[in-house]
This record gives structure tokens, C-alpha cells and sequence, in this order.
């Protein structure tokens, strides 16, 4: 993480982060050479394991945010050196109980059912479903369970804080994870800067999204594409009035509206 975000590293930074000695992380750093093939550089004058050019990544994603949320947990690089302001803005978060989460990751473990009430914006009272869940899933700002319902004879997702009860069950799954067709099917999501904006407005949303030949690919599951869209902002029924507020549209509307629901 060090090396591919600030080019260099040393066993400071390892030992403050994971509590070592300084024998142990110079051991991981010489052992992360050997498995990575990556050649690095000691500079006496910072004592650190410089990198000049990584472009590959091996043990990490690659992304800003893994990077920023390390550091804003204090852990890389030292404290004493550090003095980069990080900050997140936090939302507010739905409450999920143990009591709801206890018996949902027994199912999940052992292939089985729980008893719920399920608080849904359609009723006026909790109502009372035997579910199998198979995947805990966060999108939109809350966990849902995707699960198969009984009583609607098909995979539906819930939202955790929606639970007012549940209770384990135990009846072994008959429908799991395998048979959650959206769950299982591919689906691309092509994304490209809304054309109202002029050229050097679309060359900026290209360069954010790291758009190749105008355009963002998105690769999902059907069960997953209204999620994404919603996390994205993204109308597919209609356009903001202003295009610096829509900035990006869906290109492939027909592919994955049958994905998309009310």
C-alpha cells in the first residue's frame, strides 16, 4: 500500500502499525520482495524502501480509498510524520440489533431457514415470512440479506433494519444461492457522460471515471444493476433538467431494464 501510493516504505512504519519488532518487519519487507519480484531501493537519507515506478499492484486493490481509510485509521505512515487531514463524512447509520444478525448468519452457515417479521413500506404492520438467506449485500447506504421468501415464491432482498424479529428455523434450503437466477447472471452497466455537456465537460467526467473511448463498463449482476445505478445517481425514466447535475446516463437502457424494478 505504501509503495504503490507514496514510493516507499520501512519497518517503522510496520512496526508502529502491527505492534513488532524491528527484526520481524525488516523479515516481511525482504520477504515481500522476494514473493512480489519487486526491486526496491534503501535511501539512507530517509531510511526508507524507495519504489520509483509501480504500476502494478500484487496484494492490493488500487484504489484511493483503500489507501485514504488506512491512513485515516492513523496506521500508515507513522503518526509522528503524518500530517495529512483526512476527513469522511459520516451517515447516519440503520440499526441492526444481534439478535437479528445472530440467527441470519446460522442460516446462511448451514444452508437453512429463519422465521422474520419484516417491516415493509407497503404495510401498515410487520409481517411474518420464513426466509433463506444466502449473501449480505451494501448498497444505498444499508446492509439488505438476499435471501429466497416462501411466501413470495421467489429471491427478494431485505434490509436488515427492517427486521423486527428474527428467529431460527432450521428447514434446510431448497432454493440457495445456485438457483438466484439474478443473483447469477452477469450484467454490464455502460455509462458515458451526459451528452448535453460540452466537450470539455465530458473530457473532465471521462478523466474522473477513468472512462476508456468515452465510456465506463460496469460489471455486475442483474440482482445488483438498480443498486448500482441508485449509489451512482443515475436516472434511466428521466433526465435531470440540469446535465451537470445528471453528468452521467446509461447507454444500454434496454439491456438491463428488465433488472430494474419499482
Amino acid at each position: 500500500l505504501l509503495l504503490y501510493w507514496e514510493g516507499r516504505t520501512n519497518t517503522s512504519a510496520l512496526t508502529e502499525a502491527f505492534g513488532v519488532a524491528r527484526q520481524t518487519a525488516s523479515k516481511w519487507i525482504k520477504a515481500y520482495q522476494a514473493e512480489s519480484g519487486i526491486a526496491m531501493e534503501y535511501h539512507a537519507s530517509s531510511k526508507a524502501f524507495h519504489v520509483p515506478d509501480f504500476s502494478t499492484t500484487h496484494f492490493i486493490s488500487g484504489s484511493i480509498d483503500e489507501y485514504l481509510d488506512w491512513r485515516q485509521l492513523g496506521l500508515f505512515p507513522s503518526r509522528r510524520e503524518s500530517d495529512m487531514a483526512i476527513v469522511r463524512i459520516p451517515l447516519p447509520e440503520r440499526f441492526v440489533a444481534p439478535s437479528i444478525m445472530r440467527p441470519l448468519l446460522t442460516a446462511i452457515r448451514l444452508h437453512t431457514a429463519v422465521d422474520t417479521r419484516y417491516l415493509s413500506m407497503s404495510s401498515s404492520t410487520a409481517q411474518e415470512r420464513i426466509i433463506f438467506p444466502h449473501t449480505f449485500v451494501n448498497a444505498a447506504n444499508r446492509w439488505h440479506i438476499r435471501a429466497y421468501c416462501e411466501h413470495a415464491q421467489q429471491f427478494r432482498d431485505f434490509v436488515l433494519s427492517r427486521f423486527e424479529s428474527v428467529d431460527y428455523d432450521g428447514t434446510p434450503a431448497i432454493f440457495t444461492e445456485k438457483e438466484d437466477v439474478a443473483w447469477n447472471t452477469p450484467a454490464d452497466i455502460i455509462l458515458q457522460p451526459d451528452p448535453r455537456l460540452t466537450s470539455q465537460q465530458k473530457a473532465i467526467i471521462e478523466h474522473d471515471y477513468g472512462m476508456q473511448n468515452g465510456q465506463l463498463v460496469i460489471h455486475t449482476a442483474g440482482a445488483l444493476v438498480k443498486y448500482t445505478l441508485d449509489d451512482l445517481q443515475i436516472k434511466t425514466k428521466m433526465l435531470e433538467v440540469n446535465p451537470q447535475a445528471q453528468q452521467l446516463i446509461c447507454v444500454n437502457y434496454a439491456d438491463i431494464k428488465s433488472w430494474l424494478y419499482d
